[in-house]
Parts: C-alpha cells; structure tokens; sequence
C-alpha cells in the first residue's frame, strides 16, 4: 500500500509541476511575479521586440510618473515564457489602468510624442 500511494503521490507532484510549467511559473516573469512586483511597487512592463528609439532620462522619468519601468527581455522564448509573459503583462496592465485610470496609455503616448518632437530624447 505505501509503494502505491508514493507513486500517486509523485504522480501528482509531476503533474502539478508540468502545468506550472505550461504557465510560465518557472520564468522570472508569470502571474505571482507580478503580484509580487505590484506589492513592491515596482511594476515592469515586459517587451519582446527590440526598444523602437532610445531612451534617456527625460523618457525613464515618465515611465516613473506613469507607476512602471520597461523590460526587453529579447525575442526568442518558448511558449511557457511567452505565456507568463503574457499573465505578467495582463496583471500590470490591470494594476496601472487602476492606479492611472482608464486611457492612461494614450496620455502617456501623448507625452512621450512630446519629448520626442521637442528633442529631449537622445
């Protein structure tokens, strides 16, 4: 009886462990990083695509006003990554739509057009 019940038991453990891998709990960016990040205060928004112009002091300092930093984590992921990559993302999207309210993301947009057209990024 206890040869069987340790087998269940693993049986168990390996299949809880591959859906946590299926959903990218096992990477540095998922649903409780997230969570965590939120609680720390220190939100990130996580990109994969290469940053389009690059980014001063002027550009980091709207990011802080708007609650969040900016991450490029590069472009080849498996697809458990890509899927905690995923949850993160939606998990502060929800937390900065709360804390800036709703269209924050266009008056950030607007603001960063701004510097960009003024010349303050270089």
């Amino acid at each position: 009886m206890k040869h069987k019940k340790k087998i269940s038991i693993g049986i168990v453990i390996l299949v809880v462990g591959i859906i946590f891998w299926q959903f990218g709990f096992f990477n540095r960016f998922n649903y409780l990083t997230a969570k965590i990040d939120i609680w720390r205060d220190s939100a990130r928004i996580v990109t994969t695509l290469p940053p389009m112009y690059p980014c001063g002091v002027p550009c980091i300092s709207l990011r802080e006003n708007y609650g969040f930093h900016e991450s490029n984590v590069g472009c080849i992921f498996s697809g458990s990554t890509i899927r905690g990559i995923e949850a993160y993302n939606a998990e502060i999207e929800k937390y900065l739509n709360e804390r800036n309210g709703k269209g924050w993301r266009e008056k950030y947009h607007a603001e960063l057009d701004s510097l960009i057209k003024n010349n303050r990024i270089k």
